[in-house]
């Protein structure tokens, strides 16, 4: 029943728009816009000045007493519709369908062999069958099939006459039918692919973020617990506590914990269930390591350091061995064979990193950039600043500059 009701809903639609809808002007292609515009126009200029000399032939001959205005006018209405359809085909197609309904019945003679339709008009109701049968959908398309037919028997005597073009039309119809249901439904997917891209790219920063903010928060709740617990003890580690500043060191404990109680109900919900957080987490000093597991695995990889001997903050040790990670993975993935050099230098109170890879032996798709969001995603955090790009023999490189003290950190 619901289907039914649907079904009628869309003819009422479609004879609707076809004989009170405003028009809209069809877009030209993108691709390669400026060539299509011309060669449309072009086509479109040739063949109404080849039609047209035609048109007026063909109703001066059909209609031999009347004025030359009126020839004129009749000329016109066939001819008219050529330029208009190509951008405007609901127009041209109501100007066409109206000239084929309504001109037949003032002729003297029938000299188109029962044919309802002059020369003129046929590539006028080809266009606008095509265009308003793909762009508005099956409705429009049948809605048009029926009102041509309206001419078609009004103005054609033989049965078999009636037949052949009752066919034509049905066969024609049903192509377009055919063809703007594959079109939809292909549109359609590409649009359900493209919001599940977004949602891909959507959640893969939030999960991003989640995890940065897991591993901030394992660091600063190290830290925010050692406050307390130092507070809390000190007046029995040292002797020279006096009272007031023992009411100092309760309260400041009172306070750390009451933070990182606020904290962990803040953030609690992004450690949910993974073990894997509860690791160590990786510092400086395991870069040697991962450089050696990609030797293994047969990537040609150097690693210079400078610096590293200092001692820095544990959120930005483990955000530069994480965009290190990160670039690596990208090099090996969509460069494979090419060689890779990677540096980590500390000096002037900033830690900066570069990862380049050479042009890859052969060409690899590019991934959706996850992975470049969330390197800068890291290092925006701790107010550093990562630029990524092409380079100009091909390869890639992959550079980030931070505070060894960011004001995150103090």
């Amino acid at each position: 029943m619901d289907r039914a009701r649907g079904v009628i809903r869309a003819a009422r639609h479609g004879l609707w728009y076809l004989l009170t809808a405003r028009d809209s002007r069809v877009p030209w292609p993108r691709d390669r816009l400026r060539l299509v515009k011309w060669l449309v126009r072009v086509v479109v200029v040739l063949v109404t000045a080849i039609l047209s000399p035609v048109a007026m032939i063909t109703v001066n001959n059909a209609h031999p007493h009347v004025s030359p205005g009126l020839v004129l006018t009749l000329a016109l209405a066939q001819v008219l519709p050529l330029p208009l359809v190509v951008r405007y085909p609901l127009l041209g197609w109501r100007i066409g369908f109206l000239a084929a309904l309504f001109e037949p019945l003032a002729r003297v003679s029938d000299m188109w062999g029962s044919w309802p339709w002059d020369p003129v008009q046929i590539p006028v109701f080809a266009v606008a069958f095509v265009v308003l049968g793909l762009r508005r959908g099956r409705a429009v398309l049948w809605w048009m099939w029926a009102l041509m037919l309206v001419p078609l028997f009004l103005h054609v005597h033989t049965m078999d006459n009636r037949l052949g073009g009752t066919v034509l039309l049905t066969v024609v119809a049903a192509l377009l039918d055919l063809v703007g249901g594959r079109l939809r439904a292909q549109r359609a997917l590409v649009a359900e692919t493209e919001r599940t891209e977004l949602e891909k790219a959507r959640r893969a920063v939030l999960e991003e973020k989640a995890r940065i903010a897991r591993e901030l928060h394992d660091v600063v709740a190290h830290h925010m617990s050692l406050i307390a617990v130092q507070a809390e003890t000190a007046r029995y580690r040292r002797d020279d506590v006096s009272a007031g500043a023992a009411e100092e060191f309760e309260s400041i404990s009172a306070q750390a914990r009451s933070a990182l109680t606020e904290m962990r109900r803040l953030l609690g919900v992004l450690r949910g269930g993974e073990a894997a957080m509860r690791a160590p987490q990786p510092a400086l000093s395991d870069l040697d390591g991962l450089v050696a597991g990609l030797r293994r695995a047969g990537v040609r990889v150097e690693l210079a350091t400078v610096g590293l001997d200092r001692e820095l903050p544990s959120p930005v040790q483990v955000c530069v061995y994480r965009v290190v990670q990160e670039a690596l993975s990208n090099a090996t993935r969509h460069a494979p064979g090419a060689p890779v050099t990677a540096s980590v230098t500390v000096a002037d109170g900033h830690v900066a990193l570069r990862v380049r890879n050479g042009p890859g032996a052969s060409v690899t798709t590019g991934g959706a950039g996850h992975g470049l969001i969330g390197m800068r995603e890291r290092v925006a955090l701790l107010g550093g600043d990562l630029t990524a790009g092409r380079d100009p023999d091909g390869g890639f490189t992959v550079a980030a500059t931070l505070p060894t003290a960011s004001p995150s950190l103090v």
